[in-house]
């Protein structure tokens, strides 16, 4: 198991929005981001999220990172340039931090198991066209889809 998964497990399952932002805090921190407080995150977003954030992500999902790279919109070779500033920008940091939430929730639906998180990220969903939640990660509008139906499942409503 992961440090991440570790640090992440100790939240969940939770319940009301606060408790969510610091389980997502939290996580966060595991990977490398460390806001100035909770709640801090949209500014270490602008201020761009450590590059080393991309490699522990792909760690934690268990995926390549040529696949966790392609979701996020991040070609190799603007990675390549991120490693020699050590950050990436406000807007790669933004698509990472989707992928981040994600993740989170689904920990918390799955209440902290890893495993059992990480093969629904990667299963076709019927609710998101046949899509695995993963791939559909790659817009906003797809996280937004991913995002109601891990709301459907955690109350119970089959899709």
């Amino acid at each position: 198991m992961s440090s991440g998964v570790a640090e992440a497990r100790l939240f969940y399952p939770t319940g009301s929005g606060a408790e969510r932002g610091t389980e997502l805090s939290a996580l966060l921190r595991s990977l490398g981001v460390k806001p100035a407080r909770d709640g801090a995150v949209a500014e270490a977003i602008r201020q761009g999220f450590p590059v080393t954030v991309v490699d522990r992500l792909a760690k934690e999902l268990e995926i390549p990172l040529q696949r966790l790279l392609r979701i996020i919109a991040l070609p190799s070779a603007t990675l390549a340039r991120r490693r020699a500033k050590k950050r990436l920008s406000p807007q790669e940091s933004d698509r990472l931090y989707r992928v981040v939430a994600a993740w989170a929730a689904a920990l918390r639906l799955f209440e902290g198991d890893a495993d059992a998180a990480r093969r629904w990220l990667n299963e076709p969903a019927r609710a998101l066209g046949g899509r695995t939640p993963l791939e559909n990660l790659d817009t906003e509008a797809g996280a937004d889809e991913v995002r109601d139906l891990i709301g459907r499942l955690e109350h119970g409503v089959v899709t």
